[in-house]
């Protein structure tokens, strides 16, 4: 079945938005797939798991393994949507697994690490938490033939040495510190690269592969080092989208991509070499660039560029993700571009910069966006 991007809309799960996603977000669907729990969190909270499809072909799928990561598992679940109202036939091939949150206590709290301040995506060797060995006893009983490893990046990373947003980044994970072409990672790459292929329509050039550095302690290196194809998916930004919901479209088009390449075997006849054109990522990004700002440094005034980012802050009540910036550098600042990048020389007021200016900053920032 041909996939049509317009039909989007018709599959997207719309009651599923924002960037605080927890269990209780998830729990809406109960009804609609059958959800057990594998096990609690350090906090004791459950870890929900359930199953999609009745093929042969095994996909395990996790995601929020940092829980603040969470555009990922929006576009996991309009995928699985897709599956089940557009494309039936596919899971009739394949068998979806899937930890929609593995880390529920981080998810709460909006942070990377777990309860205990654990990074999950580090504890692969130790086992240390219990949430790493819900999951490595998951995969021990399924004995999945794929790993789909969702993550969001920040704002900062970039397509190679451009300033081109990366919206969405992929890996196939190294197996060992040589870096070793083996069978699965091979199989990883074949698939990235036929989602890259797929994407060419959708973000030309928007798009990239992280550096493979082996790492024992991750759990997509592990995964590929047991000889299981793993790929780790990252959701990025795209312009002024800082609630994702666009780059949420184009990951779950990746999603798609990659499980009808699983489904229909496209992959295999592709050469995997192709996954090294694809693009490293780089942080030349802030989410915020000022040139030319009229500064106070100690007794003299000065014009230099200003790099402003955002701080995702979770307000408890309004149960929602504030973004509040901070300056972050200044400077000459080379090879750094702005999604908004903006230029100060015809405002005159010199700034001192403090965290008391930065509100200052962004009204001048407000009013140069009407501006342009």
């Amino acid at each position: 079945m041909e996939i049509n991007i317009d039909q989007y809309e018709e599959f997207k799960v719309e009651s599923l938005y924002g960037r605080y996603i927890t269990n209780d977000s998830i729990l809406k669907f109960k009804d609609l797939f059958s959800y057990s729990i594998l096990g609690t969190s350090e906090n004791n909270n459950p870890i929900y798991y359930f199953k999609l499809g009745s093929g042969k072909k095994k996909i395990l799928i996790w995601s929020q393994m940092h829980g603040n990561e969470s555009t990922s598992t929006r576009a996991l679940f309009d995928a699985l949507s897709y599956f089940r109202n557009i494309d039936k036939e596919c899971l009739s091939i394949v068998s979806i697994h899937i930890i929609p949150i593995l880390n529920p206590d981080g998810a709460l709290l909006y942070s990377r690490e777990n309860f205990n301040k654990v990074d999950l995506n580090r504890d692969a060797k130790s086992l240390s938490q219990k949430e790493s060995i819900v999951l490595k006893n998951l995969y021990k009983d399924i004995k999945p033939h794929y790993c789909f490893n969702l993550h969001d990046q920040r704002s900062i990373y970039s397509v190679s040495n451009s300033k081109k947003p990366s919206i969405l980044s992929f890996l196939s994970p190294s197996a060992d510190l040589l870096k070793s072409e083996t069978n699965s990672r091979i199989v990883s790459m074949k698939i990235i690269t036929s989602i890259a292929k797929s994407l060419n329509n959708l973000i030309p050039g928007s798009y990239s592969r992280y550096k493979d550095d082996f790492n024992s302690n991750c759990v997509g290196d592990t995964f590929q080092s047991l000889n299981t194809p793993t790929l780790l998916f990252e959701s990025g930004h795209f312009e002024n989208d800082y609630m994702r919901e666009n780059t949420r479209k184009y990951m779950c088009f990746a999603l798609i991509f990659s499980i009808k390449s699983i489904t229909n075997n496209s992959y295999k006849s592709l050469n995997h070499k192709d996954y090294y054109e694809i693009p490293e990522n780089s942080s030349f990004l802030t989410d915020v660039f000022l040139r030319n700002v009229k500064v106070k440094l100690a007794d003299k005034i000065i014009r230099t560029n200003v790099s402003i980012m955002y701080e995702e802050i979770l307000d408890v009540d309004l149960k929602k993700i504030i973004l509040k910036p901070f300056i972050e550098n200044h400077g000459l600042l080379f090879n750094t571009f702005g999604h908004t990048d903006l230029n100060f020389n015809k405002i005159e007021k010199p700034f001192v910069l403090n965290e008391n200016s930065i509100s200052e900053l962004m009204f001048y920032v407000d009013k140069l966006r009407i501006v342009q």
